[in-house]
Parts: C-alpha cells; structure tokens; sequence
C-alpha cells in the first residue's frame, strides 16, 4: 500500500495520501526490523551479545516512533502552508478511489494483528500493533473527508473543498500523534534503565522477598527494569553476621528463585547475591 500511495498522491495531488504512504513506507522497513528482532531475541545470548539481544526491541520501537514523529511533523509543516495559501486541488475521484482500497487493506490488518497477537506480551508486537491502527485510522480518516469534499465539489463549493486535504492533513497528525509518543517514551525508558511502575514491579519483587523469608538479613536490595519482554532482576541480600551461608545453601535459594519465575508470561532474569556488606541505597 506504501508504493500505491506514493504513486496516487502526485497523480491526485493529495498530501493526505502522501503522507499515508510514507507511514506505510516506515512500517514497512520496521517491520523488516521487527521480524529480525524477534528472531534473534529467541536466539538467547551471545558472545557477541553476552546479556542477550533483548534491547534491541525498544530500539526498533524508538527508532519507529521518531521516524513517524519526523514525517508528521514535516507533514504538519506543509499542510499549514497550502493551508493559509488557499487550500489545494486535488483529482477527487482517485483520491476516494485509493482511500476505499487504503482504508479496506489496513483495517482489514489492523484486525488481523490485534486478533492474533493480542495474548502475545511483546513490546515488538505492541509496537507493530501501534502502528497498524495509526494506519488504518490514517486510511479510514482519509476516507471520509475525501467523501466530504467530493460532496462539496459536486454541489458547487469548490474554494471549501481546497481545504479539506491540508485541513484532512492536520487532523490525521493531531489524532495519531500520541501512539508515537507513548511507543517512543516506553522504548527510551527501557533503553536507560527506568524502573517500571510500580504496580508491575512490586509482584516480581514479591516473589523474591517470599523466598528470603526465612532467611534472617540485615537489609534486602531489589532492583527491577524491563528490557523488551525480558524483565531483569537483582536482590542483594545483606546476611546477618552470625549467619553462615554456605555455596550449597546459597545455590538452593536461587533454585527456588528460578521456581517461582518458571510461569511468568514473560522471561525473568534474577540474579541474586549475598554478602555481609552493606548495600548502597537507592536514592
């Protein structure tokens, strides 16, 4: 659909359509990126990759929603100058023409996705997800008002209908532009190592505190983020000085560590450490 866009938009003369064809186009590329991703997260780690390739799903994420961020904006940029330079012509019958096949194919694969990934936990599929109904609310949009100024041309109000593709334009920005923002804030916290909210993290955090529980320490240190799908966990457990853990001992807690992770939906990586120093604390 990209390439018929980009095609349709200088032979009606939309931008609406040229900038549904450049979402197309990043969608496209991304998602080449997406199925690679996913492959090698499988993969697990590397030599190349000790700690596994699970940052690279936020950042095909970040990387997706500035690239939308900057299509829009310079859409935003040249819909507000034909916009005070009287509107633009456009050839309406192409333009309802590819709207109806644009607005058919991207619903019908927004509905696709959402049915068949939507138990799927992945910040990948989320992303890919994100995308397809900015797509298609992008197509549906563009149909309607394409339907609206071909019924303004027919019946006489020509200088009203020049405005709907700049105006059409503007509009599919301002509705879309908050799937780029939340996909690219979610994908920078992960890459930096922001914790996650609180109420995600406390039931992973649970489960650590519930296996130490019988084990007498002078202070517990979690700390908790989530890098794509794969949560990462390190407790420091301070022991008490007059208790003696030996490596056996210390080796069946993070068994039942491990235990209590076996179910998550998804992956969780706990690293667990115990010492007789003190931790630094967490401001």
């Amino acid at each position: 659909m990209s390439a018929l866009a980009l095609i349709a938009a200088p032979l009606t003369g939309s931008q609406a359509i040229l900038l549904d064809g450049f979402f197309g186009l990043i969608y496209l590329v991304t998602g080449v990126f997406t199925y690679s991703v996913g492959r090698l997260v499988h993969q697990g780690a590397s030599r190349r990759f000790p700690f596994g390739y699970a940052p690279l799903e936020p950042l095909v994420n970040l990387i997706k929603s500035l690239l939308i961020a900057g299509v829009s904006m310079l859409s935003v940029w040249y819909a507000a100058s034909n916009l005070f330079a009287g509107g633009t012509d456009i050839e309406f019958g192409g333009a309802v023409l590819f709207a109806f096949l644009s607005a058919s194919i991207t619903i019908g694969m927004a509905a696709y996705v959402w049915i068949r990934y939507r138990h799927v936990d992945s910040p990948l599929v989320q992303g890919d997800l994100a995308a397809r109904m900015i797509d298609a609310l992008t197509a549906l949009g563009a149909l309607l008002a394409f339907l609206v100024a071909y019924g303004l041309h027919a019946n006489g109000y020509q200088a009203a209908a020049r405005y709907v593709d700049p105006v059409l334009t503007l509009a599919l920005v301002v509705l879309t532009v908050g799937i780029p923002y939340s996909l690219g804030k979610g994908a920078l916290s992960e890459l930096i190592y922001v914790s996650p909210p609180a109420a995600e993290v406390e039931p992973l955090e649970g489960k650590v505190r519930a296996v130490l529980a019988d084990l007498p320490l002078t202070a517990l240190d979690i700390r908790t983020v989530r890098i794509g799908r794969t949560w990462e966990i390190m407790a420091q457990a301070q022991l008490r000085p007059d208790i003696d853990l030996d490596a056996h001992a210390a080796d069946d807690y993070r068994e039942k560590l491990a235990g209590q992770f076996a179910h998550e939906r998804q992956a969780v990586r706990a690293v667990l450490i115990f010492t007789y120093l003190p931790t630094e604390p967490l401001t």
